[in-house]
């Protein structure tokens, strides 16, 4: 049996008191490395990374650019007969590809496009070569473009191009290039 003047004797020992900052200052360090995004409290609370946007938000864009028609088209190619479930799965992979594009290329479009709401449509066209031509006349004009190839896991063969990602990019611009197809 452990008596009261052993564990006050262990609390006053000076190896207790080391052992134990140790261990705090461990798991301080632990937690800082490995705990959850913004505990350490230097989260930038106007860090870009955000895609939330508010009219109120004081930023270097100016209401002009806030107002910009910016969006993004999807083209789904129609002849594969993609299910819709697949066809969704490819046009968020052709957004996020676009995205990942435009950060690098055309920030200013991108941050324009996600503080309006970052719009989309989706439209069809009937061809591999029709998408190809499609992406031809978009990097022609400048506009961020990506187009999917698939893994070929599930409904269409290893390869096929699915879905061809334009934009963001300015309305007006975007509609050049596929304001003549139809809506998926």
């Amino acid at each position: 049996m452990v008596k009261i003047n052993d564990l006050t004797a262990g609390l006053r020992a000076p190896a207790f008191w080391a052992g134990l900052t140790a261990g705090l200052a461990g798991s301080a360090i632990l937690y800082k490395m490995f705990g959850p995004p913004g505990a350490d409290g230097d989260e930038d609370e106007d860090s870009d990374d955000s895609a939330v946007c508010t009219s109120g938000d004081e930023s270097e864009y100016s209401g002009d650019e806030d107002e910009q028609d910016m969006k993004m088209v999807l083209v789904v190619r129609n002849d594969l007969k993609m299910g819709k479930g697949k066809a969704a799965a490819q046009c968020c992979h052709a957004t996020l590809a676009a995205y990942k594009q435009a950060k690098r290329k055309n920030s200013s479009w991108l941050r324009t496009w996600e503080c309006n709401g970052q719009p989309k449509v989706t439209l069809k066209c009937e061809s591999e070569d029709d998408l190809h031509t499609l992406l031809a006349q978009a990097r022609s004009v400048g506009l961020v473009s990506a187009v999917i190839a698939d893994a070929g896991r599930t409904q269409i063969a290893p390869g096929s191009k699915t879905v061809l990602a334009v934009g963001p990019g300015p309305g007006e611009l975007v509609d050049q290039i596929t304001g003549h197809l139809k809506l998926y």
